[in-house]
């Protein structure tokens, strides 16, 4: 019964991490959703072999750093999750960094759409502040990042010349270095910013613009659909992992 439920576990995870590939932008959290249902379906169906295998004590040792690792990531990607619903934003920043994802075509995805709105929903409690649209074209992308951004920001009311672009940046390290690039020559004296990313991103988001030198940041969260959340938390989880091992 028991192997029969792990196969079972295994099989949805697979045909859901189908449905993402056909329904988002093919990305490395969608490959991992496919790839852990694979493994379980596979583990579900040799659960009595493998299961004799682990009293070996190769095979055993292999189990026991099999559940260690898993338990380091529930642990790492719970505190991305608590991290990302955790706010600190003031409105009266000086301006308002907003990281890119996928687009279709020229049109913003829902992960994008959601990060703009709560743009938005910044600059009405602080029109004063600058708003930065970061990323450039990645695959299945017809237009920069930036560009998509700045005409969906700018079909909702807000005024052009409080968006600059930056259309170059291909991960979160070059939005935030090429976004202080612009930002530096904007500004005369020291400048605040808040940065504002999906809940699952907030934590590396942040940190990187530390890193890049940025010296007053704050952070603001926008949702993501349920379906998401898996792909996403587990690329980021290895993104984190990537960030803290190699700076």
């Amino acid at each position: 019964m028991k192997s029969k439920t792990i196969a079972l576990v295994g099989a949805v995870l697979t045909v859901y991490g189908l449905i993402l590939c056909i329904m988002s932008n093919l990305n490395l959290g969608v490959l991992l959703v496919a790839f852990l249902g694979i493994v379980t379906f596979c583990i579900g169906i040799f659960y009595s072999k493998i299961k004799s295998l682990t009293t070996i004590k190769i095979f055993k040792l292999c189990k026991i750093l099999f559940v260690l690792v898993l338990c380091v990531e529930v642990a790492l990607i719970s505190f991305i999750a608590i991290y990302g619903f955790s706010d600190n934003v003031n409105y009266n920043e000086d301006a308002v960094i907003v990281l890119g994802a996928g687009v279709r075509g020229d049109r913003v995805t829902l992960p994008l759409k959601m990060r703009l709105d709560k743009a938005i929903e910044y600059h009405h409690k602080n029109p004063d502040a600058l708003i930065v649209v970061t990323g450039g074209q990645g695959l299945q992308e017809t237009v920069t990042e930036a560009y998509a951004m700045e005409k969906y920001l700018v079909q909702n009311g807000v005024d052009n010349s409080k968006i600059l672009k930056e259309e170059k940046a291909t991960s979160t390290f070059e939005n935030m270095k090429y976004s202080k690039e612009i930002l530096d020559n904007y500004f005369t004296n020291d400048y605040s910013v808040v940065v504002i990313t999906n809940n699952f991103h907030v934590f590396r988001g942040t940190t990187i613009a530390k890193n890049t030198g940025f010296k007053n940041v704050t952070h603001m969260h926008a949702g993501l659909q349920w379906y998401n959340l898996m792909p996403c938390f587990l690329r980021e989880s290895l993104a984190v992992i990537k960030m803290i091992i190699c700076g």
